[in-house]
């Protein structure tokens, strides 16, 4: 026993450190599975938050991508804008260019204008320094000969005074001498004669010198009116230096305008800037592209500094052009004659402002043309893209799913972008690509696991798997082609808009023009009024300096056909001043030649009374004389002898060229008569072809008129035509699309068709084509048909229009036969010249337009009543005209083949239809899918959407059930988690118990059983929270999976919705614009209709001013007239009237009113009656004063003729008596 309990006490130590060591495994086995338990926890959740920020980053990844695709579209949207604005910078920058270029020539001109008013003012300076230098000359020599007569006078003078001293002393020797010698008598005689002789020559050099001192005083009085006249010429040429000042600073504005228009661009430049700018900092993927883009924008304004520089240059050119301007100002008070060249740039002023107004007409005309066909390319590209988007939205109704739909109605006030509707679109194509590749995975699994048992079936659906795949490719393909097409429709739109607002911008600056043209005509009517005025005072003024002055024969060589109207009046004003010049004149030399004949009377007087004293003394000189004077007598009788000898053989030297000279006049009569009757011949072959050229002139207006609009509707229906073609185009391309989408949808079993159908559909095409050859053989015979009727001589297309032409046929024709070619060439070229020289033609066309010719050389005085008679006449005569083209181009033989009507019942084009639509309907019958309508092709497409919308819902059903099982995996997950909390809860009662050491044998064994079995639990537990941990990761895959899907369709429909919101917003706002527009143009239309209406008014006006100044200047060219013949008639009786004889007849003169009815009651011909009733009065006063004069002049030298017969009569007796 003592043995015993030492064993037995070393036992229980023993299994006491047994169980403490067992304890402590245990405890550690514990600790081990808590930390294992929080290691799987740990883990589990680190997992679960790798997942979730996984999840989020995929969707911050599928954001980007969203955003990025966004952007990508906001970068190609500001590319697009960005290229648009380049075009429209680039289209500034050619605009510039071309109006640099405009103001460079304007600037060339301006300076050759300079340097020509330089070159003048240089030639008219040389000219007055010549003329200056000649006036200088001519004074000096006339003071040198005026000096030098004087000299002789005075020398003749003391010549005089010494023989009368001579003669003196030497009668006072002949006294002494008594007078016995006759030589002395012959002497004093000879003296007597001499002296004789020497007055004689006095008186006629004294008449000389008056003469000469009376035409050097006319001419420094034509050089007073001449530096008068230079001095207006200056006045003038001012107020033209000011007129050109004010047209330089007009140039200067419109640079001005234009350089703020270029600022404006290179704002908008600008503002591209930043907008790229903005895009660098949210695009780091478009660095390159914006590197060209900002390297070009630097370009840009490299080029517009240029042009500023350019402009400025320009300015300062301008202001140099000012300077030189100013300084021709101060050297032009110094020139004197330069109308004529002033006359001629005006001419040249003239023809540039009408060169100027054609070129605006034409400006105006083209634009218009432009806007009419902007108008219309704008309503076909709006009706297009609304066909296009209404068919877009209808195709998206008939796809979309009902989940689509209801959002797009909760989110219809979002504004949308552009091509929201192909985005849309491209979603719901991509959704659907997805959901045939998940469903293709699913066949694919579900292949693979029946691939055993089925593997024919297999096999069928692998095959069928990879043409769907193919069609999928082909869908893709077709996909991205309609991509490629809307960015280029895009792209179109952009250029369209951008073109409609640069004809809105023009259409701006020509109205801006018009008011200009507006302004202008309202400043010539004002400056026309001014004009009249001004007119009105001169003419008055001029009949009061009529009235109170005087006339003599000058007239000043009148140029009335190169002036204006204010030149007319100037040089009128002139003549008239002149002429009160030159009566002054007349008065003074009547004044001074009484004067003369007084002085001469007196000397007279004195020389007969000491001619009478010398007679007294000299009569004994006179008789030694007397024989001296016998002894020339015979010499002066045989020198008459010999000039009477030479004046008789003269005589009949001209007697024989008298007779010479009639002879050749009778020829030359006989030549007069027959010039005479050609020129008669002459005259009525002229008139005739007169009356053809008017009657063909007015047929080729008629023709003219009729024929562009024709040709310019012919060009709308092309462009009409080419659209509707373009349209069919895009209509056929969209059903084939359809078709191939309908294909590509279709179920498997329609590709697994029978060899009969194959052979049906190849028999089907082969009958197609026999049909396609046999339609291109009867059309080519009816083409060759219609070439050999055809009567056409050419065919005229427009460069700029193409494909847009008129066809020129031959009338009188007969039709081609069946001839070799170069026969019918020559038969051709036969026909032609006939044609062109038919003689029937010109009948026709001089018959039918007689009526209009009427009209035309009637001058009515009622314009409004000779407008609708011209207008009636013009309408008549056209009437006539294409009656009678009828008939000569109806006698063309037409061919039976035009005549044949193809709408009969029997007729081939029916057959052709028949079999057309019998073959159709056999291929509908067959089930041929190429022959299908497109009708049948769309309920196609709706069925197979309709059947993808069931499978979508399918999946949706499946996922929720799905989901209801997580939810039953996670309830059971909690419940396993309370039994893991229990177990832990009765291991630390055991552990509790141990420490008590209260425990039993059976109580160790049973709690050692209930560890063991709570451990087996445990793993059992572990193990199933393991498996649902590996089903729970799977169905948190397949809900991310399924949520992904739901965001991404979310997103697709709620990115449609917005898109379509938006198209249809923008829709909407392209309507107004275009009833805006449409309200612009009926505007702008009716402003363009006022402008015309006020531009026919005025050109009415200024035609009406222009015939009043024709008739003015005409009357005033007869007045000219009459005053040149009644000069030519004073020189002729000057001329024809000797130097001793001062006779001078004035010849009557006949001026005549107006005949014109319309032109008598108006102020400007009344005054200008008025002043050449004036002037004909004093006219008659004048020449009654001259003939009074020339009368006493006449009395004075018959008084002077009988002195000297008393003289001689008296010097006769006295020699007789000392002879005697």
């Amino acid at each position: 026993l003592h043995n015993a309990k030492p064993e037995s006490q070393l036992l229980q130590n023993s299994k006491e450190s047994e169980l403490d060591t067992a304890e402590d495994l245990r405890k550690k086995l514990c600790q081990a599975k808590r930390e294992k338990l929080d290691l799987t926890i740990k883990h589990n959740q680190e997992l679960s938050n790798y997942e979730s920020q996984i999840v989020k980053l995929r969707s911050e990844i599928e954001k980007g991508e969203a955003v990025r695709q966004s952007l990508e579209y906001e970068l190609a949207i500001a590319r697009k804008d960005a290229r648009l604005k380049m075009y429209a910078a680039e289209q500034e920058l050619s605009d510039a260019k071309n109006k640099l270029v405009e103001l460079q020539v304007l600037n060339g001109k301006l300076h050759q204008k300079v340097a020509e008013t330089e070159k003048m003012f240089h030639i008219a300076q040389q000219k007055w320094q010549e003329q200056h230098q000649r006036l200088a000359s001519e004074k000096d020599d006339i003071r040198r000969t005026c000096k030098s007569e004087y000299e002789l006078l005075l020398k003749e003078r003391t010549k005089l005074e010494n023989s009368k001293h001579v003669c003196k002393s030497w009668l006072e020797g002949l006294h002494l001498v008594n007078c016995n010698s006759e030589l002395g008598y012959e002497n004093a005689e000879v003296g007597m004669e001499e002296q004789n002789n020497t007055l004689q020559n006095m008186h006629k050099k004294m008449k000389d010198v008056e003469v000469e001192h009376n035409g050097c005083t006319e001419l420094l009085r034509r050089q007073a009116s001449e530096l008068e006249y230079s001095t207006e010429r200056e006045e003038r040429l001012k107020k033209e230096l000011e007129a050109a000042t004010v047209r330089v600073k007009k140039l200067e504005e419109n640079i001005e305008a234009e350089r703020a228009a270029h600022l404006e661009s290179k704002f908008n430049s600008e503002i591209i800037q930043l907008r790229i700018r903005d895009l660098e900092g949210a695009l780091q993927v478009e660095k390159a592209s914006q590197a060209e883009a900002l390297s070009d924008l630097e370009m840009i304004k490299k080029e517009f500094k240029e042009v500023e520089n350019a402009y400025e240059r320009e300015k300062h050119n301008a202001q140099e052009n000012l300077k030189k301007l100013n300084a021709l100002e101060r050297e032009c008070f110094s020139t004197n004659k330069q109308m004529n060249e002033k006359i001629e740039e005006k001419k040249v002023v003239i023809k540039d402002l009408t060169q100027r107004l054609g070129n605006n007409e034409k400006a105006f005309r083209e634009l218009q043309e432009q806007l009419s066909m902007a108008k219309k390319h704008q309503v076909f590209l709006t009706e297009t893209y609304e066909n296009n988007m209404r068919e877009l939205e209808l195709l998206l109704d008939s796809f979309a799913m009902s989940g689509q739909r209801t959002a797009g109605t909760c989110k219809d006030k979002d504004k949308a972008a552009r091509g929201s509707v192909l985005e849309t679109l491209r979603c719901t194509l991509t959704v659907y690509q997805n959901k045939l590749e998940d469903t293709s995975n699913e066949h694919w699994t579900k292949v693979t696991f029946y691939r055993v048992e089925f593997l024919p079936a297999f096999l069928f659906l692998a095959s069928a798997l990879q043409e769907s795949q193919d069609n999928l490719a082909d869908a893709n393909k077709e996909l991205n082609h309609l991509h490629t097409k809307c960015a280029d429709r895009e792209t179109l739109i952009g250029t369209l808009k951008m073109e409609l607002q640069n004809v809105q911008q023009c259409w701006e600056r020509e109205k801006a023009r018009a008011t200009e043209s507006e302004n202008e005509i309202q400043k010539l009517t004002r400056a026309y009024q001014k004009d009249m005025e001004e007119k009105l005072t001169f003419l008055h003024s001029l009949y009061q300096r009529l009235v109170a002055g005087c006339v003599l024969i000058k007239q000043p060589e009148g140029i009335l056909d190169r002036f204006s109207w204010s030149e007319l009046c100037a040089v009128l004003q002139e003549n008239v001043d002149a002429l009160i010049l030159d009566l002054n004149r007349a008065n003074e030399k009547v004044s001074h030649l009484e004067y003369v004949c007084k002085n001469k009377s007196d000397t007279m007087k004195e020389l007969q009374q000491s001619q009478e004293d010398a007679f007294s003394k000299m009569a004994e000189q006179m008789k030694a004389q007397e024989s001296c004077w016998q002894k020339q007598k015979k010499y002066l009788e045989q020198q008459y002898s010999g000039l009477l000898g030479e004046v008789h053989a003269r005589a009949q030297e001209y007697q024989e060229t008298a007779e010479k000279s009639k002879e050749k006049i009778c020829v030359l009569e006989k030549r007069q008569d027959i010039l005479a009757l050609e020129n008669v011949s002459v005259k009525n072959t002229l008139t005739q072809v007169q009356k053809e050229h008017s009657s063909l002139l007015a047929a080729c207006a008629l023709l003219a008129g009729a024929l562009y609009p024709l040709y310019g509707r012919s060009c709308a229906m092309s462009s009409q035509r080419d659209l509707l073609q373009d349209q069919v185009n895009i209509y056929e391309l969209v059903n084939q699309e359809i078709r191939t989408l309908v294909h590509a949808l279709s179920d498997a079993e329609e590709n697994n068709q029978d060899e009969s159908k194959l052979k049906k559909r190849k028999f089907k095409g082969l009958i197609h084509v026999f049909r396609r050859g046999v339609i291109a053989v009867l059309a080519a015979n009816r083409l060759k048909v219609l070439a050999q009727s055809s009567t056409s001589l050419f065919s005229w297309v427009n460069g700029f229009k193409e494909g847009i032409g008129i066809l020129v046929c031959i009338g009188d024709s007969k039709g081609k036969r069946n001839l070799p070619s170069r026969e019918e060439e020559q038969i051709h070229y036969v026909e032609a010249l006939s044609w062109f020289t038919s003689s029937n033609l010109l009948a026709a066309i001089i018959s039918s337009v007689t009526e209009l010719q009427d009209v035309v050389n009637k001058t009515d005085p009622k314009p409004w009543l000779s407008g609708h008679l011209l207008v009636s006449a013009a309408r008549n005569s056209f009437s006539k005209l294409m009656d009678k083209l009828n008939v000569i181009m109806e006698t063309v033989p037409l061919d039976g083949s035009r005549s044949v009507t193809y709408l009969e019942k029997d007729s081939l084009v029916e057959r052709l239809a028949r079999g057309l639509h019998r073959i159709n309907t056999q291929a509908l019958e067959a089930g041929l899918c190429d022959r299908l309508p497109i009708m049948k092709s769309i309920a196609s497409l709706q069925k197979q959407i309709f059947e993808f919308t069931q499978r979508l819902h399918t999946t949706e059903v499946e996922r929720r059930s799905l989901r209801l099982k997580l939810a039953e995996f996670k309830w059971n997950f909690s419940e396993m988690k309370k039994e893991a909390d229990k177990a832990q809860s009765l291991q630390e009662q055991l552990n509790m118990f141990k420490k008590s050491k209260l425990i039993t044998h059976e109580r160790f064994e049973s709690a050692c059983e209930e560890l063991n079995n709570a451990l087996r639990r445990e793993h059992q537990a572990q193990v199933l929270l393991s498996e649902q941990a590996q089903q729970l990761q799977e169905l948190n895959n397949k809900l991310e999976l399924h949520s992904s899907e739901e965001a991404d369709k979310n997103q697709v429909l709620s990115e449609t919705v917005k898109r379509l919101s938006e198209a249809k917003m923008e829709l909407r706002r392209k309507d107004q614009s275009l009833r805006q527009l449409n309200r612009l143009l009926t505007q702008l239309e009716q402003d363009k209709r006022r402008l015309k209406e006020s531009i026919r008014d005025a050109e009415s006006a200024l035609c009406v001013a222009a015939k009043d100044k024709e008739l003015i200047i005409s009357h005033m060219k007869s007045v000219e007239a009459t005053f040149h013949k009644v000069r030519d008639q004073t020189l002729l009786s000057w001329t024809a009237a000797t130097r001793n004889d001062f006779t001078l007849q004035l010849p009557k003169l006949h001026l005549e009113t107006f005949a014109v009815e319309g032109m008598k009651g108006r102020p400007e011909v009344v005054a200008f009656q008025a002043m050449i009733k004036s002037f004909m009065d004093v006219y008659q006063i004048a020449s009654s004063r001259i003939d009074m004069l020339m009368r006493e002049v006449a009395s004075h030298q018959l008084q002077t003729t009988a002195l000297k017969s008393k003289l001689q009569t008296a010097c006769l007796h006295e020699t007789e008596s000392l002879q005697l």
